[in-house]
């Protein structure tokens, strides 16, 4: 039946008077929330933009940077494996172009402390002395960035085993001490080697070179006389020791192939290019602090690391003198001795970064990169230093408490006195 109708036999239906109702309206809380939700984002965007100093009083940059950026690079040929992993990953996440020719740790101080620079960042396995940062145009930062092995590598006819040898018995080989490998006191800790009667050449490098300071900071703490006439450093007046049958050789390649193709020669290099040699070249257990003989490995290395570092009471901010701090002779049973740090350098002033091409000063914007790829280094660049596929490295990634004091050296960086905002 339809609305309206007249039902058969009777009146058309009335509708039901309405009936009086009170209404209370509900307080709306839509408003006030909605003012909360602003004042939550407001404040979140505050603390945020605090942390990555956006608001500072002397800045109005933004943390973004730009693209095709070209940072000019150099130093220790002990990383350049390493080195050429971490560019090429970072530029394929960033876009980003980073050289590093590897000219060596001394070429790299050089170039860096020339007034302008002409690098943005220099890498060594040594820490700066105080001439060498007297030398510089600003207040450089020691920037830790990895950990290695150096190897003390060999060519004794016949022998292929790992031969014992102690910091005392490698002092004596450098300064002529001993000059024939069937040497009584080698042969007494090596009874499971019989050695021919092979004269030794001590091959060192001709060049400034990290590997240099590695090796002669473990004799200097190996030896007294090795520490009162010689010492340590990237170069080392190796010549003064006449009865030493020697040579010298340019470059860490060099130092390989002269080694493998010299019988009775022997050389220092790092564990990596040891390791990743186009032929096998032994290499020597080394004696450490508890009279253990360790063979070098990325695990032995990085113990002996951890363990120098938890032994070590302090150590300095990156604008301190690190020139005191050594990693050989960790106090570990199973450490390998010969461990080491390998530094970055930079500028605190990203002012005195070298001007990108066709410009006559720096810019902000190559210093954001800088610090962008300074904290990937720190991060997912410690992730890979222990690759053996597709890329075979054998390198120590460093110590939370060591990143620490790296993150807290790269925000002090300024440009034009501001703080340099992190890449997004």
């Amino acid at each position: 039946m339809s609305a309206g109708t007249t039902p058969t036999g009777g009146a058309p239906t009335e509708p039901p008077a309405p009936s009086t109702v009170t209404v209370k309206r509900r307080k709306s809380w839509g408003p006030l929330i909605a003012v909360i939700v602003v004042v939550i984002i407001v404040v979140a965007v505050l603390a945020v933009g605090y942390q990555q100093k956006w608001f500072g009083p002397t800045s109005s940059k933004t943390a973004t940077c730009a693209a095709g950026v070209v940072l000019q690079g150099d130093g220790a040929q002990f990383v350049a494996p390493l080195m050429n992993a971490w560019i090429y990953n970072y530029s394929a996440q960033t876009g980003e172009q980073i050289n590093y020719p590897a000219s060596g740790s001394g070429t790299a101080i050089t170039h860096f402390s020339e007034n302008p620079p002409l690098i943005d960042f220099a890498v060594a396995d040594n820490p700066l002395n105080a001439s060498e940062r007297a030398a510089m145009p600003g207040q450089p930062l020691t920037l830790p960035i990895v950990g290695g092995a150096l190897t003390i590598i060999y060519n004794i006819p016949g022998v292929t085993a790992h031969v014992n040898l102690t910091g005392a018995m490698l002092t004596d080989i450098y300064d002529g001490t001993i000059t024939n490998w069937d040497n009584a006191s080698i042969a007494a800790i090596n009874p499971h080697v019989t050695f021919p009667n092979q004269g030794i050449t001590a091959v060192h490098r001709s060049d400034p070179a990290g590997t240099t300071y590695v090796l002669t900071d473990f004799l200097s703490q190996s030896s007294k006389y090795w520490n009162a006439t010689v010492g340590k450093g990237l170069t080392v007046n190796f010549a003064q020791f006449k009865n030493a049958t020697q040579t010298a050789e340019k470059g860490n390649s060099l130092m390989l192939s002269t080694v493998a193709g010299l019988p009775g020669s022997i050389g220092y290099t790092d564990l990596t290019d040891t390791l990743t040699y186009k032929t096998p070249i032994t290499y020597a257990a080394i004696q450490n602090p508890t009279k253990n003989y360790i063979v070098p490995t990325v695990a032995n290395t990085l113990s002996a690391i951890a363990d120098k570092v938890a032994a070590t009471s302090s150590f300095p901010n990156s604008t301190g003198n690190w020139y005191p701090v050594s990693m050989v002779n960790a106090p570990g049973a199973q450490d390998y001795p010969l461990a080491t740090f390998v530094y970055a350098y930079v500028y605190q002033s990203a002012n005195l970064l070298t001007p990108p091409s066709g410009q006559t000063t720096p810019t902000v914007q190559k210093a954001e990169v800088l610090v962008d790829w300074l904290n990937w280094v720190l991060t997912t660049g410690q992730t890979m230093t222990s690759e053996t596929s597709p890329t075979q490295l054998y390198y120590a990634s460093l110590p939370a408490s060591i990143i620490s004091i790296d993150n807290a050296g790269i925000k002090t960086m300024t440009f034009d006195g501001a703080a340099i905002p992190a890449c997004s």
